[in-house]
């Protein structure tokens, strides 16, 4: 006797992203902000959100220095940032930084005695079906005793452990948009790259092979959002 099959579609599924980049230790707009978010998390409760980096300001005289923007970015419940040019400043501030955070710093092209506890190479998140692999490519000038490894190299060492066929890569990135262009040519495995240094006439989503490059947001009036739609897979059921 024949088997009978049922074919057909699984719906697809949404991945909404929304990210802050150049904060900059203003804490007279974080309360504004943090409202959009709010706003923003009540509409897409499953959604991601993350920081591009240069968020502390903490290049500013002060042993607290960047405490506040992470204690609200807790509050908020950030995923991930990649530390900017103010994070890699100084050593010991992102050291006491990272210790208050509850959500990782991203610098997987940093190799040095902080890494798994200071900067963390990946995050796996999972917002609702679908999971996220989180890579951060931080200020390419790191903290003194902080080795720099090429970004293509920094990203096929954090995606060892990832079905990349499974998830969606987003890279954090603080290179700049030349190497964010180089690295979606190079790369087809990275699916969105969320630019956090600010490039003039570069605001609007490009496509550059299998890769979305995405634009920084210059400061914290701004909330990045980006949407994907994840096409469904197709679904064979065997009927018993």
């Amino acid at each position: 006797m024949s088997e009978k099959f049922r074919i057909g579609w699984k719906d697809s599924t949404r991945l909404e992203i929304r990210y802050t980049g150049n904060l900059q230790g203003d804490l007279q707009s974080l309360p504004y902000l943090a409202t959009v978010i709010k706003n923003q998390r009540a509409e897409n409760p499953q959604m991601l959100l993350v920081d591009t980096g240069d968020f502390s300001g903490q290049t500013r005289p002060g042993p607290h220095a960047g405490a506040p923007q992470v204690e609200v970015m807790n509050h908020l419940r950030f995923a991930a940032t990649v530390p900017g040019r103010a994070e890699a400043a100084d050593g010991s501030a992102l050291e006491r930084m990272a210790a208050l955070a509850e959500f990782p710093f991203l610098a997987s092209n940093w190799r040095g005695s902080g890494e798994g506890s200071i900067f963390h190479r990946l995050h796996k998140v999972r917002c609702g079906e679908i999971d996220v692999a989180l890579v951060g490519l931080a200020w390419p000038d790191p903290p003194r005793n902080t080795a720099l490894i090429p970004p293509e190299e920094a990203l096929e060492q954090a995606l060892e452990e990832v079905d990349v066929d499974q998830s969606v890569v987003v890279i954090l990135s603080q290179l700049g948009f030349a190497a964010d262009r180089n690295l979606a040519v190079r790369c087809p495995e990275a699916h969105v790259i969320l630019e956090g240094v600010p490039y003039t006439g570069f605001d609007q989503v490009t496509q550059l092979g299998e890769t979305l490059v995405v634009p920084a947001v210059a400061g914290p009036r701004q909330l990045g959002a980006l949407g994907l739609d994840l096409s469904g897979a197709l679904e064979i059921d065997r009927g018993d």
